[in-house]
């Protein structure tokens, strides 16, 4: 009887665990920045994408899930894709590819045909550090 407690506490305790990484990203036909968030299931293959333009006036939300681990202990070299509905009507899909232990980048299009980029990461304001360095790189090109 103890065992089945200890594992009933222990399965309860891993379904409430999540990650969370934050998110920064470009539109680029429009140049219109978006900032939100991913939050990754306690399993780690699915999760909900929520982001808006930096004016709030575009909001967008979805899901994404990891499509291939890499091998071993560390999550870098882990690969995905997130599609989002906005409330402007416009749809994305983004591949994902986790660069660092902590977050990563992708690249889609949107259902207008403008291409996408994002930046994520668990360390807060990172990905937003990394769009703004990506935007100033596009000023002086």
């Amino acid at each position: 009887m103890k065992k089945v407690s200890i594992l009933a506490l222990m399965a309860l305790s891993l379904t409430g665990c999540s990650a969370k990484y934050d998110v920064a990203g470009l539109f680029e036909s429009s140049g219109q920045a978006f900032v939100g968030n991913v939050a990754v299931s306690s399993m780690g293959q699915s999760g909900t994408i929520d982001v808006s333009s930096l004016d709030g006036t575009v909001q967008c939300t979805g899901t994404s899930e990891v499509t291939k681990m890499p091998s071993g202990y560390s999550l870098i070299g882990a690969q995905g894709r997130a599609s989002a509905t906005c409330n402007d009507g416009r749809t994305f899909k983004i591949d994902f590819t986790q660069s660092t232990e902590t977050g990563g980048n992708g690249q889609g299009i949107d259902s207008n045909g403008g291409i996408m980029t994002l930046y994520f990461d668990s360390t807060s304001g990172l990905a937003r550090s990394h769009l703004n360095q990506q935007r100033l790189n596009s000023l002086v090109q």
